[in-house]
């Protein structure tokens, strides 16, 4: 089952682009990982100027093996001094459906 991690962050006054530089690391670095089928850096859409990550993997396990790794926990220290507190991190698994409707559809 696919697992997803995303996380959310607004970087502080004036290190939009150093924040930004730093997560499209750890996107490259995830990359390189056994088990990441996919990882990019996000933007907001709107003017809120928050930033991100969304990661793809073929298990949690490989997730975590891949955020415990030295040069990922690096970076990610990095990053928590240039974004304001709160941001976020969740985890997602993808979810059947229960109905035989189209995911959508309306009745």
């Amino acid at each position: 089952m696919t697992y997803i991690r995303v996380s959310t962050m607004s970087a502080l006054a004036g290190r939009e682009e150093e924040a930004g530089q730093v997560n499209q690391e750890l996107v490259a670095f995830y990359r390189t990982r056994e088990g990441c089928l996919s990882s990019d850096f996000v933007k907001a859409a709107d003017t809120s100027g928050e930033q991100g990550r969304i990661s793809f993997w073929s298990s949690e396990r490989a997730a975590d093996a891949a955020a415990t790794e030295e040069r990922s926990l690096y970076l990610r220290s990095r990053l928590h001094l240039l974004v304001r507190r709160g941001h976020l991190e969740r985890s997602f698994t993808v979810a059947e459906t229960t109905s035989e409707a189209p995911v959508g559809a309306a009745g």
